[in-house]
């Protein structure tokens, strides 16, 4: 298996003769385009990837609904039918390490296995943290957001099942750095 280290805009993480690419996001926003502006960097932020682009061979539709403990209403997230494929990665986050900004087609579910995370989603810029042991679902589909390692000394891993990934498609997209001062 290769591990691929982040380190640049556009990249393509490689395993097992699969390949599942993180590239800036293409998507057209007020007559520009996020790939024409600088998008965010991950630092200290290796994928494994564990199993690419996997197709269901059946119809599968799920909804995700989220409620924050600490937020101020629900996230509806849709996996729509004919939900094309998984992807399945092991994340690790060095030391202060960051994924950089960014967003995934389809909704994303964490399992934090060793050390911790602090998940800022630009909606509403509040840090959260997940420990060992806890696990959390992005909800992708636009959610733009960043996931760092608070930690100075220890590393932070975390297995990530990525829901809706269309063959051959990015899992994850930089976008440019949200401001949430």
């Amino acid at each position: 298996m290769r591990r691929t280290v982040l380190k640049a805009s556009a990249l393509t993480v490689a395993a097992l003769g699969t390949s599942v690419p993180v590239a800036a996001d293409p998507i057209d926003h007020n007559g520009e385009s996020k790939a024409d502006r600088d998008v965010d960097s991950p630092v200290g932020f290796t994928v494994d990837l564990l199993a690419g682009h996997a197709p269901f061979p059946d119809e599968v539709a799920a909804t995700f609904r989220l409620k924050y403990e600490d937020g101020d209403g629900t996230i509806v997230s849709n996996l729509p039918r004919d939900a094309s494929t998984t992807v399945f990665a092991k994340v690790t986050w060095d030391p202060e390490g960051t994924s950089g900004w960014h967003t995934h087609p389809g909704p994303v579910i964490v399992s934090v296995v060793e050390g911790e995370l602090e998940l800022i989603n630009e909606r509403d810029c509040i840090t959260r943290t997940y420990s060992a042991g806890e696990a959390f679902i992005d909800p992708g589909q636009g959610n733009i957001h960043i996931a760092s390692n608070p930690s100075q000394r220890d590393i932070a891993v975390a297995y990530a099942t990525f829901l809706g990934v269309p063959a051959g498609a990015p899992a994850t997209v930089l976008v440019p750095p949200v401001s949430c001062e």
